[in-house]
């Protein structure tokens, strides 16, 4: 039985409910995976521990019909609706792929 680190989904339950979610190891790329831990503000994990699906795009995937992960996949804080998870961190920038995302003080002109 797998377990999602990061929202707590449990194989045995989706097995049923909603067969379409995947455990995904965590990549053994040492660069990769301090990217995907660094958007769950985890510091470290253990090679058994898994990410569910529901926290891939259709975009990290490449095409076919067996799901396998992009090797630059990196997880987000989704639900299984797409929805933004309620396990988002409060950081205060996110690296997404080659983007940064930052939060609205920085983007907002300064007035005097």
């Amino acid at each position: 039985m797998y377990t999602c680190m990061v929202c707590g989904n449990k194989s045995k339950n989706t097995k049923v409910n909603r067969p379409g979610v995947i455990y995904h190891a965590i990549t053994k790329n040492a660069y990769m995976r301090r990217k995907w831990l660094k958007v769950f503000g985890i510091d470290r994990c253990y090679d058994w521990q898994r990410i569910c699906s529901d926290h891939f795009s259709e975009e990290n995937y490449r095409p076919g019909k067996k799901r396998f992960l992009l090797s630059n996949a990196i997880p987000q804080h989704y639900d299984q609706n797409g929805f933004p998870s309620k396990y988002a961190t409060q950081s205060n920038a996110v690296e997404i792929g080659n983007n940064v995302i930052l939060p609205s003080e920085q983007n907002m002109p300064v007035s005097k």
